[in-house]
């Protein structure tokens, strides 16, 4: 008997191998859960936002999974807030004590990215290449503004 995929489901297979295969890769604490989560949503982040990158680039042809990927970027922009409670700033993770001490401007740039992911999911919608390129390109800028004040450059 034959068995006949769709590209939907050739397409949700490698996004599951390829997530198993980062969650192995990263299967190491930092003993914190709460910053051990908060990696995990970054990572998820930055998946989503190269895969719509491709489409950006036009390394790949625009499909409406993306759709999936900017509602993730939006999702994880909306409780970015919550990722960061008091306490979960051990040594394993890169976030910087400023997060917790310059609340106002950590805030302002959390406030930035979900501006920005709001943008990209519309632009998304559009299917329209530059559009889409323009708004990963702005909420890409949000997250570096955030990265250079607020976390720790890799070891």
């Amino acid at each position: 008997m034959k068995v006949m995929l769709t590209k939907t489901a050739v397409a949700m297979l490698a996004g599951a191998a390829l997530f198993m295969g980062i969650a192995t890769a990263h299967s190491e604490s930092t003993g914190n859960a709460e910053a051990d989560f908060r990696i995990a949503e970054m990572k998820k982040l930055g998946m989503n936002m190269g895969a719509i990158g491709k489409v950006a680039k036009g390394e790949m042809s625009y499909s409406d999974s993306l759709n999936d990927n900017a509602m993730q970027i939006a999702e994880i922009a909306a409780n970015m807030g919550k990722l960061f409670p008091e306490g979960s700033g051990v040594e394993a993770s890169r976030a910087k004590p400023e997060i917790w001490t310059e609340k106002d401007a950590f805030q302002k740039d959390i406030e930035n990215l979900q501006a920005a992911a709001t943008q990209l999911v519309a632009a998304v919608k559009t299917g329209d290449q530059a559009m889409i390129g323009a708004a990963l390109k702005e909420t890409g800028g949000t997250c570096g503004a955030c990265h250079k004040q607020f976390r720790k450059p890799k070891d």
